[in-house]
């Protein structure tokens, strides 16, 4: 083989464009080839389409050379057959081993298995604890993804140690993983086959991570510094007498954090940078005026807090709010630039002989860097400065070596009460008599549930040791950056404003977080309830548009079936979030409560270890508050959702019943629908967004009181009496701010509401007056429209009443939670009047839920008609005879209601009863045995209970239509018609509610035996498909092989023709290039004759011409 050709090829196949490909392919079909012991035609298929996309990319790359295939599979057999004479060769033969993986189908098939083996083995992994960004920098470097998950896993998540971990545990060469295919490698790993040329670009990648390594390396000794290397330090910084190696010392000190700074400087920069690219992009003149006017601010030292309306303003006339963390992100790019200038001016100074401090409380030269002269006032001591790191890493290494003994200690508890579960477990199996066979299976059982644990506990251990060291680096590190800043060591009062805005910065993202999974949960289940709802609407609109038409009593059991099928799946979906809902409320609070402790975690003397078990403490202590009262809210919130929806379905069907009864299309009757959905929806978002914030408002109030208490931890004593107090939390006064709140906001809003109901009203009646005149002319009467009218007044006014119950109940719920403190104590009856007071769903409809203890005290409803009425100017007794009237109207008629219904049911029990008779006696007349008389009693059974369903609804539907009535009657019309139809249903069937169980009960039986009926069916409908596509694919199969048998034939033969094509191609070629050479020689030949020829007649001539003949010059002979 060529020695170019094989160059080109050998950088070819290692390039990003063929890994990139061929990598796409392979990982995106592996799956299909799970070591079957024979493989069918989908995985030829597979194995085609993989060799036609290799073809014709190396058939590119060859065109390129002026080559072709075939030449290069004549290459690759002399190649493959020539033995390997050097290094060069050996390289050379193990890349025309990767090529010839094309040509066999079997190769290619291991290929693909090796590397789907590969996959399931990460895909089966656990989930590290590790940090996916310190994965892919170890990647970029060259590592395997493999090794590098090992060593980080073995490193616990420790960037420094793995990087080392990997350079004394190099991954060992793909040949030797080759296994027994040494022949199939996986061509997409080609770039690790490839021989170690000496290239520039190779030395770039080499000093690149040499360089790196360097530096981690620094950085981790500087991080990771021993108490011998902190006492030998002070010890050299001690003695005065030798200045140069403190000045060598300081100056090694500035050039290593110089080199860090030099990376965060320019991430910095990149991802200030990257606000410039992609959709939504800053254009590059706003970034620079933003740069330069917060440059300018930073330079004079301005406050930025005292100027927050300026720079509001100035930022965001140039970017979009989506893009304000641009500025954190430019102040930081600043911090970070001037703590480099100064460090710059620093090392200058040492570097020329100059004092340090000397320089440092010397005026500055008025550049950037924090204000100039001012900044530095007061000088910094780079002693100070290097003594305050090595306390930082001192603490640090305290903090985690206290951690770890806490974490080996609930570890060893943990395996001591697994132990012990174990042997109580097993001398219950050997009591019970069992069998060696069983108890050995409950051992690996136990044994399998225990190791689970234990690895849960160490995921748990790790990660909140984790989120408390990174609190207590990250309070460290803004330590560090205000003391460059300000060129000079904190005061206490400084360090302890430090620690508040540090907490502050955990608490805002750990309700980022909390709003993050909230909104992504409540996404999904409206997501599920809209899909829910629209089916079933779908559904009902089938049933409804159906030919024939059903009847009114068809009508309404359809919308009541329905409705009770989309009660139950929303309840259902309800529960099942608001599960979810606790368990995300559970974690997040954990991880939060580490990273606070973190940055205010301390170092003590003595008893380490007996402080962090208190800390620990006192933070379970903390988050079961704060979850108990989240999963209270949670709770809460569920509780008036479902009353909220409840109330929405009643005012639904009202507004369809109304609609039905004047008539109305199905058009009509789906914008109703569509109407009440939007006004649902809106409900409902509005109920979400008000709980949210009320439960983001406590969540940062338990976390402040949580920050308070941990500055104020002394010791021990200090711990054990803040976690044995119950007053976690000043309930009491965050009630009486949220009620605060509400009375001022209800005042400040309540004109408005009133004004947009005075308009909606009057839109309505004008609505109504155009819709009269129609009736008029059509011929209905006076009565219709006014009951059409007073019906509607009544459906708006349930919406106003549900949107003020939004507005109310929110806060009123929140209230409950927080004087019940989580639901951990019972509210009195001067408490529950107390809430009471504040209004919401209870005072708005009678019979809603949780109404009992206002019924108690007074209906809302009769203050509220009592209150009208002496607004009004009416006589207070004619209220009080008018709700007696209606109160013994109502109890008529649920005592007429019973007896119809009484009646009825002994009228369906005497027909029952006959048709039994009439059966058995024809059975017995007939001669029928005993399994036929069993049968027949069955289906008599099976039809009895249908029959009593059956009547059963129809009766509630005209106990519907009778409570409809009067509710807007002469009698329920007085009060306006405000009646709970549900709450009158329960008591008229309260007589007959064991036998309506019964029936239900009865139902689902039904129900169950024929969804079991249709799951076999389907089971059977299954196998017979599967029976029949099994058929359908071996007859696939065998004209899938004669195609193939045809198109092998018919590419034999057109490769015949196509290489007798190319070497008649070549005669001619090599014909024309003879008769080209015979037609050049033949022209010399005759020219040279010409030549000489005139050469001697001109000689001739010389000799006859006499004296005047003359010979020309030499130059001008031919």
């Amino acid at each position: 083989m060529d020695t170019v050709w094989a160059e080109a090829l050998d950088e070819y196949l290692t390039s990003e464009e063929w890994y990139s490909t061929i990598g796409v392919f392979i990982e995106s079909h592996c799956s299909l080839f799970e070591g079957e012991e024979e493989y069918g035609h989908g995985h030829w298929n597979v194995y085609k389409e993989f060799v036609e996309i290799s073809e014709q990319m190396l058939n590119n790359m060859l065109s390129n050379l002026g080559g072709d295939l075939d030449s290069l599979e004549k290459a690759l057999d002399e190649a493959a057959n020539t033995e390997a004479r050097g290094p060069r060769d050996d390289a050379r033969k193990r890349m025309v081993d990767n090529l010839l993986t094309f040509d066999s189908f079997p190769h290619f098939c291991a290929m693909m298995e090796s590397k789907n083996k590969n996959t399931t083995y990460y895909e089966s992994q656990p989930t590290p604890y590790f940090d996916n960004n310190d994965l892919v920098n170890l990647e970029s470097m060259g590592f395997p993804k493999k090794n590098c998950v090992e060593a980080l896993n073995h490193c616990n998540g420790d960037f420094d140690s793995a990087l080392q971990y990997l350079f004394d545990h190099p991954p060992p060469s793909p040949r030797s993983e080759q296994g027994a295919t040494p022949s199939a490698p996986p061509v997409m790993d080609m770039r690790q086959t490839r021989p170690k040329q000496p290239k520039d670009s190779q030395k770039e990648v080499e000093d690149s991570i040499s360089t790196m390594k360097k530096k981690d390396e620094a950085a981790k000794r500087r991080r990771n510094s021993t108490v011998e290397e902190i006492a030998q330090a002070d010890t050299e910084a001690s003695d005065s007498n030798n200045e140069s190696k403190r000045m060598e010392r300081q100056l090694d000190h500035m050039f290593k954090r110089r080199d860090e700074l030099v990376t965060e400087i320019k991430d910095q920069r990149a991802t200030v940078v990257n606000y410039t690219k992609g959709p939504g992009k800053v254009s590059d003149d706003s970034l620079e005026e933003l740069y330069l006017f917060l440059k300018e601010m930073v330079h004079n030292g301005e406050d930025l807090g005292k100027h927050k309306d300026k720079i509001h303003s100035y930022v965001f006339a140039r970017i979009t709010p989506d893009q304000g963390t641009l500025v954190p992100n430019l102040l930081n790019l600043m911090l970070l630039e001037g703590e480099d200038f100064l460090l710059q001016r620093n090392i200058n100074r040492l570097l020329n002989g100059e004092s340090l401090a000397a320089g440092l409380s010397g005026e500055g030269e008025g550049e950037e860097g924090g204000g100039g002269g001012e900044a530095d006032e007061g000088g910094l001591d780079f002693n100070e400065l290097d003594e305050l790191h090595k306390q930082h890493a001192f603490d640090l290494e305290n903090a985690k070596n206290a951690l770890d003994d806490e974490a080996a200690r609930q570890r060893r508890a943990m395996q001591e009460k697994l132990k012990n579960r174990r042997k109580q477990k097993i001398k219950e199996c050997r009591d019970n008599g069992m069998m060696g066979e069983e108890i050995n299976r409950i051992e690996r059982n136990l044994d399998e549930e225990n190791a689970t644990k234990l690895y849960k506990l160490d995921a748990s251990l790790r990660s909140r040791n984790q989120q408390m060291l990174s609190g207590m680096e990250r309070k460290q590190m803004k330590v560090v950056e205000e003391v460059m800043r300000l060129n000079r060591m904190l005061t206490p009062e400084e360090l302890e404003n430090l620690d508040e805005q540090t907490a502050e910065a955990l608490r805002q993202q750990h309700a980022r977080d909390l709003a993050k999974m909230r909104e992504s949960l409540q996404n999904e289940k409206n997501r599920q309830r809209a899909a829910l709802q629209a089916r079933l609407r779908a559904k009902r609109a089938r049933a409804l548009n159906s030919s024939p038409p059903p009847d009114g009593d068809d009508i309404n059991s359809i919308i009541c079936n329905i409705d009770n099928e989309e009660t139950n799946g929303l309840n259902e979906i309800d529960s099942k979030f608001s599960r979810q809902m606790y368990a995300m409320v559970q974690q997040p609070t954990e991880w939060f409560a580490a990273a606070a402790a973190g940055a205010r975690i301390k170092k003590l003397e003595s008893d380490d270890e007996d402080w962090m078990n208190k800390l620990g403490e006192l933070h379970k202590h903390h988050c079961g508050a704060l979850s108990r009262m989240q999963a209270s809210l949670a709770d809460e919130k569920s509780r008036q959702h479902n009353g909220l929806q409840s109330r929405l379905q009643q005012m639904r069907l009202k507004k369809i019943r109304a609609a039905m009864k004047r008539g109305a299309s199905a058009e009509e009757i789906e914008e109703i629908e569509e109407e009440c959905l939007a006004f649902g929806a809106r409900c409902t978002e509005k109920l979400e967004s008000k709980f949210n914030e009320q439960q983001n408002k406590i969540a940062g109030e338990f976390m402040l009181k949580h920050d308070q208490e941990m500055r104020g931890v002394g010791d021990s004593a200090s711990i054990e009496q803040m976690i044995n107090s119950e007053d976690i939390f000043d309930y009491e006064a965050a009630a009486r701010a949220l009620r605060a709140n509400h009375e001022r906001d209800v005042e400040a809003n309540g004109k408005v509401r009133d004004e947009e109901r005075r308009r909606q009203e009057d839109a309505l009646r004008a609505r109504l007056r155009g819709r009269k005149k129609k009736n008029k002319k059509a011929g209905a009467g006076d009565d219709d429209s006014d009951r059409e009218e007073a019906e509607a007044l009544k459906l708006l006014n349930d919406q106003f009443l549900l949107e003020d119950y939004v507005e109310t109940g929110v806060n009123r719920g929140v209230v409950r939670v927080l004087k019940t403190r989580g639901g951990t104590r019972t509210l009195t009856t001067e408490e529950e009047k107390e809430v009471a007071e504040i209004g919401g769903w209870d005072n708005m409809f009678a019979g809603g839920e949780g109404g009992g203890e206002e019924e108690k005290g007074g209906d809302g409803g009769e203050e509220e008609e009592k209150g009208g009425e002496e607004e009004n100017g009416a006589d207070g007794g004619e209220g009080k005879s008018m709700l007696a009237k209606h109160s013994e109207a109502t109890k008529v008629l649920i005592k007429k209601l019973q007896g119809e219904r009484r009646t009825s049911h002994q009228k369906l029990q005497e027909r029952l009863r006959a048709k039994r008779e009439a059966k058995m006696k024809e059975l017995t007349d007939g001669g029928a045995d005993e399994d036929e008389i069993a049968g027949a009693i069955a289906e008599l059974e099976e039809e009895a209970v249908k029959e009593r369903i059956q009547n059963d609804r129809i009766l509630t539907l005209d106990e519907h239509k009778a409570i409809e009535e009067y509710e807007f009657g002469e009698n329920g019309g007085a009060l306006g018609g405000n009646l709970n139809t549900y709450e009158l249903l329960d008591e008229i069937h309260s007589e007959f509610k064991d036998e309506r169980e019964k029936l239900q009960q009865a139902m689902m039986e039904e129900n169950q035996r024929q969804k079991e009926e249709m799951k076999k069916a389907r089971k059977e409908k299954r196998k017979e498909k599967k029976r029949r596509a099994s058929v359908l694919l071996a007859a696939q199969a065998e004209e899938a092989e004669e195609e193939k048998n045809d198109k092998n034939l018919e590419d034999e033969v057109q490769r015949i023709m196509e290489e007798e094509k190319k070497e008649r191609q070549t005669l001619s070629m090599m014909m024309n290039l003879e008769q080209a050479r015979q037609k050049e020689a033949l022209q010399k030949r005759l020219l040279k004759k010409r030549a000489q020829k005139r050469r001697n007649s001109i000689m001739g001539g010389s000799h006859t011409g006499g004296a005047n003949n003359t010979l020309p010059p030499i130059d001008k002979i031919a």
